[in-house]
């Protein structure tokens, strides 16, 4: 590329003053008019052939020195071309030139990449994603991730000074012998290339980077590259519309910013010329039948697929009178600026058309250079790195089957019939998957993400001990408080001096449990003979429920309702969790409940069976269920997805969704250690790592010492690691049919799914 010596003219020089000046103003865009007004004011500066130049994206030569950088940046903004496209380098160099560039540039200049796996594909010191196919491997429940990838590639683009990528592809890869696509593709289905495409183009545009559908109207059934000669579609135009073109109609209608036409013959539209400088594919089908309202750009013109048929700048002319907003890389800008104008002087049509595209060019601008023209250009560096990994963690967690292979090899033994599991990791919901049914029984549901379980001790962290944090909080209650200052009918018994610390450790020498339920029924009728029960003699830890018990009625005596009411009405009705509550087949306000089919069964009882031999919708603790369903060790219902907000809640220091339900400090007092000199590993209510991490145990190995959970006899788990940023639930019904053997413990099934998630997560 040659410099130009432009010969400015006092009036053209004032103009182009006043269209600097009116980019820098910013409070000119302030008016619901400025865009227009801009427009206006950077169309009165050019000549016809910087309108032309202002529809041209040129490449950006490889390896250039700062003089040679300098000398081209003059060239270009000599011309004053529209943008420019980088291919390969370092990112420092890319930036460096950038800020070149632009500081140089009379209007601003529309940056682009070619980036569809991260900005990696292009720097060799950026983050490369897999490909495309991968993610296309993923279920449909982990399409956030792609959508992830996106806003993250967009992000590093705003960074680096880039307005548009050209991504995502979305041919859809039916022929196996396709030289050019391939791997780029999400895959062979038109529904989930969409569906990914959609999120990937809403991830990019989330950061203010145009996003661009290619290669219309459809790369992938070819056996050619057009970067070597010209592939020839013969598909009906039936077919064409019904799979080729799918995609782009989809991804049009999610409001995609730009479109890449493909150098194809397309010959149920077009035998005579290439799809990019076809009118009938161009402006016919994309813009009209298709409503596109988009940038239309080309795909790169000097590939041999253009100039083996096309040279002096023909292509780039056909180019615009097919419709194409911008032409991308023409291999010689002077000849090719020259071509049209020389065309435009006779031809009044195809100057309205310069003009027509000039304008969208710079209505691009507008909405994508001009906010950020003063944002400082930074290369991505390790954070953005690790985000980077982060997500391919993730990606690679969904698409590793041993997690389905450890749950799938569980119902097969008849370990369970089914179970949920949530996955939370710095706060997203990475996984939220459902197995099996509710019940090995023919005829039964298929458990789904709603389905509820019985919690089973979970209650104890979900319910009582979330109620007796809210107290000490509101200043009713002190973690050191004698129960009896509560409880009277415990004052003169041998438990009138246990604490509520030593009860929520599980260190108050209370017996571990008693079948209370054999000899009385109703909730104060169970507690009399709790507080009769005589304490252990040896001092230490035993873990018990009936600490549980006489806390869910400190609970209902200080603060006046009882345990459901309290908890309902101060963490989860404003929550908003519609699916956790006690006695489920009935509301608390006596309205009707949820239906058996929403609700997984426990064990066969022929004294207390509800439906079909099964407890099924009632408590299957029966001491819980003899107390009238609510109770400070057993009682409550849920599903994992909010199991797991509790948890985070807890997790974000007493924070959901930017209201605090709990004071950070109350959170940290109630799930440390208070008795670990004594051997004691229990926080309060929360359960905790072993000292000595050990294979076996209630929670694997690689949980850290500051992570806090509990599990349940009916199957179920929650754990919460600060250090890693992670909330884990796990729920089953492994008492169904019978609560022995216990094969989900001796198969060691909720841990082997932790173990294998921390090795995705681990530091």
């Amino acid at each position: 590329m040659k410099v130009v010596s432009n010969q400015w003219s006092v009036v053209s020089s004032l103009r182009m003053f006043i269209c600097v000046s009116i980019i820098f103003n910013f409070s000119f865009f302030n008016s619901a008019t400025a865009q227009p007004r801009w427009v206006d004011s950077v169309m009165n500066t050019l000549l016809l052939e910087e309108r032309i130049a202002q529809l041209m994206v040129v490449r950006v030569p490889l390896d250039m020195d700062d003089e040679q950088a300098a000398e081209f940046s003059a060239t270009m903004n000599g011309y004053k071309v529209g943008g420019v496209c980088f291919f390969v380098g370092t990112a420092e160099r890319q930036a460096a030139m950038t800020r070149r560039f632009q500081k140089d540039a009379k209007v601003p200049l529309l940056v682009c990449i070619d980036g569809e796996w991260g900005l990696g594909m292009r720097l060799k010191d950026m983050y490369s994603f897999p490909r495309n196919a991968t993610f296309g491997m993923l279920e449909p429940y982990a399409d956030s991730i792609v959508y992830r990838m996106g806003e993250e590639i967009g992000r590093q683009c705003r960074m680096m000074g880039i307005h548009i990528n050209f991504a995502p592809v979305v041919d859809i890869n039916s022929n196996p012998n396709n030289p050019v696509i391939g791997t780029r593709s999400f895959g062979t289905d038109r529904e989930r290339v969409s569906q990914l495409g959609i999120m990937y183009l809403k991830g990019q545009q989330s950061q203010g980077v145009m996003a661009v559908a290619k290669h219309f109207p459809g790369h992938g059934d070819t056996d050619k590259d057009s970067h070597l000669e010209l592939p020839v579609i013969n598909h009906s135009l039936a077919y064409i519309d019904t799979i080729d073109t799918y995609p782009f109609k989809r991804l049009i209608k999610a409001g995609v910013g730009g479109v890449m036409v493909a150098h194809l013959q397309v010959n149920a539209y077009d035998k005579n010329r290439p799809s990019s400088l076809s009118p009938a594919i161009v402006t016919d089908l994309l813009k009209k039948k298709l409503g596109f309202d988009g940038l239309v750009i080309t795909d790169g013109i000097d590939m041999k697929g253009i100039t083996n048929s096309y040279s002096g700048g023909q292509a780039e002319l056909a180019a615009i009178r097919a419709g194409n907003d911008i032409i991308l890389l023409p291999p010689d800008v002077p000849q090719s600026i020259q071509t049209i104008k020389e065309a435009a002087l006779k031809d009044k049509e195809l100057r309205e058309q310069i003009d027509y595209h000039c304008r969208r060019v710079l209505e691009a601008k507008y909405k994508l250079v001009l906010p950020h023209i003063k944002d400082k250009i930074v290369v991505p560096g390790d954070k953005r790195r690790a985000a980077c990994e982060e997500i391919l963690s993730e990606l690679n967690l969904h698409l590793d089957k041993r997690i389905d292979s450890v749950v799938n090899a569980a119902i097969a033994a008849k370990a369970m019939p089914g179970c949920q599991i949530v996955v939370l990791h710095k706060g997203r919901m990475i996984l939220n998957r459902a197995y099996g049914q509710i019940s090995y029984d023919e005829g039964f549901s298929e458990v789904d993400t709603q389905t509820l379980y019985d919690l089973a001790s979970l209650t104890k962290v979900c319910a009582t001990t979330l109620a007796v944090m809210k107290l000490v909080d509101m200043g009713k209650l002190k973690i050191d408080d004698r129960l009896s200052k509560y409880l009277p009918y415990l004052k003169g018994t041998d438990k009138e001096n246990i604490t509520i610390k030593q009860a929520m450790s599980h260190c108050a020498r209370l017996k571990a449990f008693d079948s209370y339920w054999q000899k009385a029924s109703g909730y104060d009728t169970i507690l009399r003979l709790v507080a009769a029960t005589p304490r252990l003699k040896k001092e230490g830890y035993v873990y018990s429920d009936l600490g549980f018990m006489l806390l869910s009625d400190v609970v209902r005596r200080v603060s006046g309702k009882t345990l459901d009411r309290f908890v309902d009405e101060q963490f989860y009705k404003p929550m908003g969790l519609k699916f956790t509550l006690f006695n489920p087949m009935k509301k608390g306000d006596g309205a009707e409940g949820f239906v058996r089919a929403e609700i997984a069964p426990t064990e066969k009882d022929s004294l207390r069976a509800d439906y079909k031999g099964y407890i099924w919708g009632n408590v299957h603790d029966p001491n819980a269920f003899a107390m009238g369903g609510v109770s400070g060790h057993a009682g409550l219902f849920s599903n994992a997805k909010e199991v797991a907000q509790i948890m985070q809640m807890l997790l974000d220091g007493g924070v959901y969704k930017g209201h605090r339900y709990l004071k950070q400090k109350t959170v940290e007092t109630f799930t440390k250690r208070h008795y670990g000199k004594q051997g004691n590993r229990r926080a309060l209510g929360f359960d905790k790592q072993l000292f000595k991490p050990s294979d076996n145990a209630q929670v694997c190995k690689d949980a850290s010492q500051a992570s806090f959970g509990h599990t349940g006899f009916t199957g179920t788990m929650v754990w919460v690691d600060p250090e890693y940023d992670l909330v884990y639930v796990f729920l089953s019904n492994r008492v169904h049919p019978t609560a022995t053997p216990n094969l989900l413990a001796q198969m060691n099934v909720r841990t082997d799914i932790q173990s294998i998630l921390y090795q995705y997560f681990k530091k």
